[in-house]
């Protein structure tokens, strides 16, 4: 078969077409798997395009055939007729594949209408194992022409090979089940005609975290190396140093103790948000960030802190008496820098004056959370998820809850004291 051809500057959409090779316009030698083809975009889409195989085997009959197929397209309203040519728009490389899932994840496809309610960094972390998929197949295959269809049984077991040796049980699961996602996504709304190459894998065993809260003598022995410790840091690498202490450090560490909160809900605290009960007792009432972001909705979640005796010491410390109704950040109201900022400060703030003060215990601020439930899941037991806003018991039980002072009492919320003490 003779080589085909094409000038110059050829007719819009035309292009030459190596079934081999799965590419437009190839450099290879396989003539005998080139044919025409056109493509030609749908007006008013961003990538939808209607293309057709050509049987013409000379340039200009592929273009008689190319004017036949848009003016046929134009008096139809670019709709398909009696199969006589073909949408084949998902002829894309397995990169632009994850373009397209990234789109569709984030409601920007044509598929907008099927968006599901998932948060950026679930689309970010989705993706990025998709790439890590990507990488990996590169190492073997020319991932610039390898189609979606094209994934092998080796494909996929050369990945399992390097995930198992690169994560951990739970994040090798986690990169396997995102990846299994992308290709359903692929067949179930793209409709590639494929089989999911990832449907079937043996996932790791993870072992459940230890929880470990934070005992009353280690945090006092972290608030006193604020005050005490040198506050520099030298990083690895150039010699690198950084100072560690802000003078809010030691507010944030009791705040987040006493409240249970995540990091944005206790930095992002106001006066304002106290408000009075009708029983007398004081609360914040917050939006409950997590929540909202997940759901995507117009309605706005709330979670509350209770503020009990060892909460309401500390806020009268910080001068609540004064300032109650105000609206000012209670942590660092003179605040210059962002909200991420503080909270990264005090993430790191805490890793440090922890480590100065001794304590080679695997803590970090997160377990301050860790410990307020536990001690409220200590004086309440099933009831603990109506303080800190989680309704699935399971996810309290085995991220929150430290067995080692678990119990069944249930008593009022407001007699809760971290540490056990008593007022």
């Amino acid at each position: 078969m003779k080589k085909l051809t094409l000038p110059q500057n050829p007719h819009k959409g035309l292009k030459i077409f190596c079934k081999t090779c799965r590419i437009h316009n190839p450099n290879c030698k396989h003539y005998d798997r080139q044919i025409y083809q056109v493509r030609i975009h749908v007006p008013g889409t961003k990538h939808e395009v209607k293309s057709k195989n050509l049987e013409a085997d000379n340039y200009n009959d592929a273009v008689a055939e190319c004017v036949d197929f848009e003016r046929e397209l134009k008096s139809n309203g670019f709709e398909k007729i009696n199969t006589i040519f073909s949408d084949i728009s998902t002829d894309y490389s397995i990169g632009d594949a994850i373009i397209k899932y990234r789109e569709y994840m984030s409601g920007e496809s044509k598929f907008a209408h099927l968006k599901k309610n998932v948060t950026q960094g679930h689309i970010d972390e989705s993706v990025r194992y998709c790439w890590k998929f990507v990488e990996n197949l590169s190492l073997s295959k020319n991932v610039k022409r390898i189609r979606p269809a094209d994934i092998k049984t080796e494909d996929v077991s050369n990945f399992y090979k390097w995930a198992e040796e690169t994560y951990a049980p739970k994040t090798f699961n986690k990169c396997f089940i995102a990846v299994r996602a992308f290709f359903e996504f692929l067949i179930d709304i793209e409709n590639i005609d494929m089989k999911n190459p990832f449907r079937k894998f043996v996932p790791k065993v993870a072992i459940p975290p230890s929880i470990d809260t934070i005992t009353e003598d280690e945090f006092e022995m972290i608030i006193k190396a604020v005050d005490t410790a040198s506050p520099i840091q030298t990083l690895g690498g150039k010699g690198e140093s950084k100072n560690r202490y802000r003078h809010y450090l030691k507010d944030g560490f009791y705040m987040f103790l006493l409240t249970g909160g995540r990091r944005e809900e206790v930095v992002d605290l106001k006066w304002s948000d106290i408000y009075t009960l009708d029983s007398g007792v004081k609360t914040f009432i917050v939006t409950n960030l997590k929540v909202t972001r997940i759901k995507k909705n117009a309605k706005e979640y709330t979670k509350y802190f209770p503020i009990n005796k060892d909460l309401e010491d500390y806020l009268r410390y910080l001068g609540m008496d004064d300032m109650l109704g105000k609206d000012e950040y209670i942590l660092f109201p003179e605040r210059d820098v962002s909200t991420k900022t503080i909270m990264n400060d005090l993430s790191k703030g805490f890793t440090f004056y922890k480590e100065a003060a001794g304590i080679t215990k695997d803590i970090s601020l997160s377990n301050l959370r860790k410990t307020y439930i536990s001690w409220h899941n200590k004086e309440l037991g099933v009831d603990t998820g109506l303080v800190t806003n989680s309704a699935d018991r399971g996810v309290l039980k085995k991220h929150y809850i430290d067995p080692k002072i678990r119990t069944t009492i249930e008593i009022a919320a407001l007699n809760v004291r971290v540490f056990g003490k008593k007022g």
